[in-house]
């Protein structure tokens, strides 16, 4: 087949190109013929970084073969949060597969959406995918996006690659993170050693996970996360190689091999978690999306699930902990109480909506932000100033005491000071 480049494709990567004028592919599945030397410019086969001009010919020989569907539809109940004729957004419970792979063939949520919704869903992914836009892991519950047709599908796919469309997840981690917010850039590929795993490996894709640390406790810390790109086991895998595993994760450090870390007194509190927490800590809590038809931003939030909320109960009952700040001089020190953070803060009672807009080439002055050695310096001084006052008024205090006595304000000596000898009187 034959696809000639216009105008408004000049520049563009060839298989966005072939994508966009060609029925029902997905770039995956333009970047497989690519691979195989499929598709080719004046005669020569194109590579994946080929980026197409105007009056080009792009030529491809083979047409994609989509996989004959063996998945049969299976009556598996379903959390729907919001549906509508073009997306379903659903809570997908904990040890539920997404789809069929990796010798998985039945009771996966694909086959229970094609029993709820029959062909009223995409194939733009293949018939053993119908309707699934992203993915979680098997254990990791949480809200996702379906696609009830194909231009909806695209549509969503977009808003992933453009990072238009945000998915949050809370994460709890063993021990605390020395940054309480950040981006973790580290990249992500096949475990060299164990192909059962992911691993930040050289080479690998690229891999960004925004984290904001929301709740502290002595042995562990309730993450907030978002994704740039969407990895398999992403935030599992940042999450190890930060040093801070997911609690309760089996495959990356979760369970029995982060105990010894936990201090001795808090290691029966540890194992009590890992005795509620039947996998990974870890769920998608959020979804932010613009719909594909309306254009209207949508937001889709859900509660913890049960033994997430219950470890939350209990650590926050056996050994909750204030917010840590590092300094360089004395490594990890408590934040003051009054700049503590607030259980009851709610990210979600921001209103983002009204903020200032200034005209061009005008801006209010900007307050420098403190660095945290000044903080510390300022707190320092604060305290000898407290402590000094405090000094000043015990001893008035006790003058006062000493008049009532009959003793002379001259004859007072204070309180652990002796008086000054007479080197005469010992002679």
């Amino acid at each position: 087949m034959n696809f000639p480049v216009k105008d408004e494709h000049s520049g563009e990567r060839i298989d966005k190109f072939l994508v966009g004028v060609m029925d029902n592919v997905s770039r995956t599945d333009v970047q497989k013929l690519i691979a195989a030397g499929e598709v080719k410019v004046g005669g020569a086969a194109a590579s994946k970084n080929f980026r197409v001009e105007t009056g080009m010919v792009v030529v491809v020989e083979k047409l994609i073969e989509k996989e004959s569907s063996t998945l049969e539809p299976e009556d598996i109940p379903l959390d729907i949060v919001y549906e509508d004729d073009d997306i379903v957004v659903l809570n997908k419970p904990r040890n539920l597969v997404v789809h069929p792979g990796n010798g998985v063939r039945t009771g996966t949520l694909a086959a229970g959406l094609l029993h709820h919704f029959k062909d009223n869903l995409s194939a733009v992914n293949g018939p053993l995918r119908p309707g699934i836009v992203h993915r979680l892991d098997k254990d990791t519950p949480g809200l996702m996006v379906v696609a009830k047709n194909d231009a909806a599908h695209r549509h969503l796919a977009h808003q992933l690659e453009t990072r238009t469309l945000h998915r949050t997840y809370n994460a709890l981690v063993w021990g605390c993170p020395r940054d309480l917010t950040g981006v973790i850039d580290a990249p992500i590929g096949r475990n060299p050693k164990n192909r059962l795993k992911m691993a930040v490996v050289k080479g690998g894709k690229e891999s960004r996970t925004h984290f904001e640390a929301k709740q502290f406790f002595a042995i562990a810390t309730l993450l907030e996360l978002q994704l740039e790109s969407g990895r398999t086991h992403q935030i599992r895998v940042h999450s190890r190689y930060t040093g801070h595993p997911v609690v309760g994760d089996p495959l990356y450090d979760g369970r029995e091999d982060s105990l010894n870390r936990v201090p001795p007194l808090m290691r029966p509190i540890a194992e009590k978690v890992l005795e509620i927490a039947p996998a990974q800590l870890l769920q998608a809590v959020k979804i932010e999306l613009i719909h594909p038809t309306t254009g209207k931003k949508m937001k889709f939030k859900v509660p913890l699930e049960e033994p997430f909320a219950k470890v939350l109960k209990l650590l926050k009952k056996e050994c909750p902990a204030d917010a840590p700040v590092f300094d360089e001089e004395e490594g990890f020190r408590d934040f003051d109480a009054d700049i503590r953070f607030d259980d009851g803060y709610d990210a979600d009672e921001i209103d983002d909506e009204g903020l200032d807009v200034f005209d061009d080439g005008v801006f209010p002055e900007l307050k420098e932000r403190k660095t945290r050695a000044q903080r510390h310096a300022e707190k320092a001084a604060t305290a000898a100033q407290r402590k000094a006052k405090a000094a000043e008024r015990k001893l008035i205090k006790q003058l006062k005491a000493a008049r009532k006595r009959g003793i002379a304000p001259e004859d007072f000596v204070e309180p652990g000071y002796e008086p000054t000898i007479d080197p005469d009187l010992l002679g």
